[in-house]
């Protein structure tokens, strides 16, 4: 039930941080590739053991899936960022 619709833009439609104006004048979110955040800074999951850390990819894994079977790609693609940090930091420990 998804009908493919063309993307109208002027050629100078404001830009706005990761947001862009579409033709209606709706602000529309836009995924821009991975932020710069550092998953480990965060006070819990510097803390986690392995098995801690592996639920919580577990549970981001499912979540990220879920945002993609909502087709809410942005959220999935954050999420997708976010379990690759979290598999890096447990193959470090």
């Amino acid at each position: 039930n998804i009908t493919p619709k063309r993307i109208v833009k002027s050629q100078h439609q404001p830009i706005l941080g990761s947001s862009l104006v579409d033709a209606k004048g709706k602000l529309v979110k836009v995924y821009t590739g991975p932020e710069e955040f550092n998953i480990a800074a965060d006070p819990v999951v510097q803390y986690l053991s392995k098995d801690e850390l592996q639920k919580l990819i577990t549970k981001t894994r499912k979540s990220m899936e879920a945002a993609a079977r909502e087709l809410n790609f942005i959220e999935a693609a954050r999420l997708r960022d976010e379990l690759k940090a979290l598999e890096e930091m447990l193959k470090e420990k």
